[in-house]
């Protein structure tokens, strides 16, 4: 007879195998599978030891290595099981939740820049290869002469700001990782805090009033135009939050706020409405909770 731990190790293998074929075979879902692939290990880690979570990561590894190639190995390892791990391992520990969303953040870039090393240094996977590949696509392509040096200029501008689109990648995916992770360890008899909802958060003001300042005086140098996009989506953020309190003060229907945030992503004119918004709430705290303390529901 199998023990709850290797039943339970089982079970996080196949899922995590089912999230594999889905992200190969169904790539427009790609995004959910991001999302939804570390909590399998991350279940296994906080509640069996470390062999049992080693044995589920290395298990992945080796079914994806063997059978959809070693970029999926390595995934397994440096991606997905990196992720669950730390996660894991915070709730745990039961570290501060701020602190834990923090380290959650840090370790998907961190993760993230593995993968993008490997797949530059040893897939031979960058930017110069990309912009060739492009090139040629396009010279091949009848009418489209013309757009050459568009699309080149374009793939040019994002490799500038590569490093602004990693950080805010890495936000983006850490906070959804640790708040979905955190809610499903929850639902199978855990009671881990979770840091407050979106809605409550209050970013630091002057150090960010301060950066943007500061990037906006040295903008010709790329790293500070960097700085610039990472600290403006942060207080993309923060005007987010306000709208989603006051939407949750008039509803309590998550649907709505579903359908706001794809508003948001998909109407150009929204983000730098919102921003404005983030701005004006740093020093007019509309939501009244800067130097109040919100309890959660």
């Amino acid at each position: 007879m199998f023990n709850q731990t290797v039943k339970d190790s089982i079970k996080a293998i196949l899922y995590l195998l089912i999230l594999t074929l889905v992200n190969l075979y169904l790539p427009f879902l790609s995004v959910i599978v991001i999302i939804l692939w570390p909590i399998p290990v991350a279940v296994i880690t906080t509640k069996y030891n470390f062999n049992a979570t080693a044995g589920v990561i290395g298990a992945s590894a080796l079914i994806n290595g063997i059978f959809f190639g070693p970029v999926m190995g390595l995934l397994a390892l440096v991606g997905y099981g990196l992720i669950g791990f730390v996660v894991g391992l915070l709730f745990k520990k039961e570290i501060e939740p701020l602190r834990a969303l923090i380290i959650t953040v840090v370790t998907v870039a961190f993760s993230n820049i593995i993968l993008l090393l490997i797949s530059r240094y040893m897939l031979g996977i960058n930017f110069q290869n990309i912009i060739n590949e492009i090139t040629k696509m396009v010279n091949q392509t009848t009418g489209m002469g013309d757009m050459e040096d568009l699309v080149i200029n374009q793939i040019q501008l994002l490799q500038r700001i590569f490093p602004a689109l990693t950080s805010i990648s890495a936000i983006i995916m850490g906070s959804l990782n640790y708040y979905l992770t955190n809610w499903y360890i929850n639902k199978t008899g855990f009671s881990i805090s979770s840091y407050k909802k979106i809605k409550n958060w209050f970013l630091p003001r002057w150090p960010i009033a301060l950066g943007i300042v500061i990037s906006l005086i040295l903008k010709r140098n790329i790293i500070f135009v960097n700085l610039n996009i990472v600290l403006l989506f942060l207080v993309l953020i923060q005007g987010y939050a306000v709208c989603l309190y006051f939407i949750d003060n008039k509803t309590n229907r998550s649907i709505i706020k579903v359908i706001f945030t794809i508003v948001v992503l998909f109407i150009p004119l929204l983000p730098p409405i919102i921003i404005l918004l983030g701005l004006i709430d740093f020093w007019f705290d509309f939501r009244k909770i800067k130097f109040a303390k919100i309890e959660d529901e």
